[in-house]
């Protein structure tokens, strides 16, 4: 395992994107915007309203074999806005999954500040950070974590297991999102019992159900051949064009190329890029 993969810090086993299976006191709410974050980049935000998620200044370092620390990510400052498309591209360990894991508040950076809608990542507490996760953040892997003795809809509403969902609304969510990555007549089925391809629909599914304000994917193609993968990046777009941001850390140049911003990491070290995307 690489670091920056060891850094995801959370073991999924086909769950919900939460860590604490408790109920939460204090959830955050899209209408929780306190402690607004005065981001360095102008990319984002619309006048009046802070991007939806901002990195100041932030760093991530790991305690190296030597004792002394060992910076996986450098001074990065960047902000996303609300219905954006952006690829995350680097080579192998190069710190995509770390920046990933800040950006999806599963890890929190050595120093710097992470603001989720205006408000201080850090000052949230995990209880809530799970809560933010449960509740309007979506993720999708590589690897499917699906639960193999379960069907894909079980599957994709252990996704809203950590909500305040009724059980009723839950399942009709999950319904309706495998309805939308085209699984409505592949919804009982196991995951043994569906290709490659549509086990990753389930789990784009379980990250779609919630509705989610953005979608984080960590090399989503990896696992599939290219005609599949292709099919899934499409899935992916379409979701982002339904309102929630997505953010894709991907090694190949072709699925890159099809993001309009385009952020590139070396050595620890974020540059940007902005293009008009290949459809």
């Amino acid at each position: 395992m690489r670091r920056d993969d060891a850094a995801m810090g959370v073991t999924w086993g086909g769950l919900a994107a939460c860590d604490d299976p408790v109920a939460y006191d204090n959830p955050v709410t899209r209408e929780d915007s306190a402690m607004h974050a005065d981001p360095d980049s102008d990319r984002g935000g619309d006048a009046g309203h802070p991007p939806l998620l901002t990195l100041r200044h932030v760093t991530k370092a790991f305690v190296g074999k030597d004792g002394s620390p060992l910076e996986i990510l450098h001074d990065t400052s960047l902000a996303i806005g609300r219905d954006e498309r952006i690829a995350i591209v680097g080579p192998s360990g190069s710190g995509k999954s770390t920046l990933l894991s800040l950006l999806g508040t599963l890890d929190m950076p050595t120093s710097g500040m992470v603001a989720y809608d205006g408000a201080d990542v850090a000052s949230m507490g995990e209880r809530r950070r799970s809560a933010l996760r449960a509740e309007r953040i979506g993720f999708v892997f590589q690897q499917f974590h699906l639960i193999a003795t379960v069907s894909a809809l079980e599957n994709v509403m252990t996704g809203l297991q950590y909500t305040t969902l009724p059980r009723r609304e839950r399942r009709r969510l999950a319904v309706e999102a495998l309805e939308r990555v085209g699984l409505g007549e592949r919804m009982h089925h196991r995951p043994s019992q569906l290709s490659g391809g549509e086990q990753q629909r389930v789990a784009i599914a379980r990250a779609l159900a919630k509705r989610p304000d953005i979608i984080f994917a960590d090399e989503p193609t990896g696992a599939l051949d290219t005609a599949t993968g292709h099919a899934i990046v499409d899935m992916l777009l379409a979701a982002g064009k339904a309102g929630a941001s997505l953010v894709v850390v991907t090694h190949d140049p072709n699925v890159a190329a099809r993001f309009p911003r385009r952020l590139h990491i070396q050595d620890g070290v974020v540059t940007e890029t902005v293009k008009e995307a290949v459809a």
